[in-house]
């Protein structure tokens, strides 16, 4: 099952294809176009989350041969939302196609592929022990709960009346997740686009795949939010995403404020320690 799209960062068409995988399989992502095992990407452990390379705006993984692939943490949110441990991803472009800036293009996707379920028992990555990772005052926790498999509580506060503080607190199980997270689309202030732009980022964002909010205050997309607080959600599933680096999925509560890529990679690093 494929779907193709453009690069939000790169502006490059690239395609994703998913193939089923046996158990014990484990997520394997592969660029094509390479040689033998130079393009491929094996979510495992601490292996995997080390393949994160820390950089504004979007979650890029670098394997030991110096091949990166792009905005991967929309695709790996809807495998881990929707429980999907067992899969080889092919790529066919230096970045996954940011599609509606949300993942629930890939949810779509994911149920039109069909996941079946195998006999082996899934391989929780199960938080044993409260974790804590502070950057410029911001703190990250990772704490054991034995209510659910993954509880988030999330916060973000953005300088913009249309955003301002926001909160969200709940269960991710699949329900939840497909509902109240997956449909949340990434978001720029306006003001920041320009210095975005000159850093050679966002060259394939536009209002069709992402909310922006503009310097008069109001959301500039026609048709509006897909929920009021539409930002926070696009935190949360972000951090769904780059949490699942590991390849495995979470059981246990996360507390997130002013969560970002490189802080929710360093917050798995220090759980996987």
């Amino acid at each position: 099952m494929s779907v193709s799209g453009i690069g939000l960062h790169a502006g490059i068409m690239a395609e994703v294809t998913l193939h089923p995988a046996p158990k014990n399989h484990g997520i394997v992502l592969r660029r094509k176009g390479f040689q033998a095992g130079q393009g491929d990407f094996i979510l495992s452990g601490i292996t995997g989350a080390q393949l994160v390379k820390h950089g504004p705006l979007a979650t890029v993984l670098e394997n030991s041969h110096g091949t990166t692939i792009g905005t991967v943490e929309h695709l790996l949110s809807a495998l881990h939302g929707l429980r999907v441990d067992n899969l080889l991803v092919e790529i066919d472009g230096p970045e996954v196609p940011i599609l509606d800036g949300s993942a629930l293009p890939w949810v779509e996707l994911i149920d039109k592929a069909e996941r079946e379920e195998l006999s082996a028992p899934r391989q929780w990555l199960k938080i044993e022990r409260t974790v804590r990772h502070e950057d410029a005052g911001r703190v990250m926790l990772a704490e054991p709960d034995a209510r659910a498999a993954l509880r988030i509580e999330c916060h973000v506060e953005y300088p913009h009346p249309a955003v301002g503080r926001q909160t969200w607190r709940g269960v991710i199980d699949e329900v939840t997740y497909r509902s109240q997270i997956a449909p949340a689309r990434t978001f720029v202030l306006e003001k920041d686009i320009a210095a975005a732009q000159a850093a050679g980022l966002i060259k394939g964002g536009g209002l069709h795949n992402a909310v922006v909010f503009g310097e008069d205050g109001q959301v500039q997309n026609p048709e509006g939010l897909r929920f009021p607080n539409e930002p926070v959600r696009h935190k949360v599933l972000d951090a769904v995403g780059d949490m699942f680096t590991a390849g495995q999925c979470l059981r246990g509560k996360l507390t997130l404020n002013a969560p970002g890529h490189t802080a929710n990679n360093m917050l798995l690093r220090r759980l996987l320690e």
